[in-house]
């Protein structure tokens, strides 16, 4: 069995995600690895819906649709990062690497408020 079908993906939790292997991104598009938040995970295609996170908070704090989190041993992040709502998007369950941990149930209700004002849900 290939090792990206082995391991659990939950909502909250923090991995790092090859968003691209070649470097093609376009605009503000991110590519590379970065640390991202499962959003949710739809286990009948092995597609996650994750937004990146990004520790360049200085270029990135008055984007709307963002919003900072801080470093927690529950959560892995070694730095402040900002979470890109508008760069929420879905992906093979195959480009995740690693597990760092998970965000705060408040962390996550904030994320989830900016999700419904990005894609105007009431």
């Amino acid at each position: 069995m290939e090792r990206w079908r082995r391991f659990q993906i939950r909502s909250r939790e923090v991995w790092d995600v090859e968003l691209s292997y070649t470097g093609e991104g376009v605009g503000y598009e991110e590519q590379f690895r970065h640390p991202c938040i499962v959003i949710r995970y739809n286990k009948f295609v092995d597609l996650v819906t994750i937004i990146p996170l990004s520790s360049n908070i200085k270029a990135l704090k008055d984007f709307p649709h963002t919003y900072i989190i801080n470093p927690t041993s529950s959560n892995g992040l070694t730095r402040q990062s900002i979470a890109m709502i508008y760069q929420i998007r879905s992906l093979s369950k195959q480009r995740f690497i690693r597990n760092r941990g998970r965000v705060s149930r408040t962390d996550y209700d904030r994320i989830q408020i900016l999700l419904k004002d990005y894609f105007q849900l009431s």
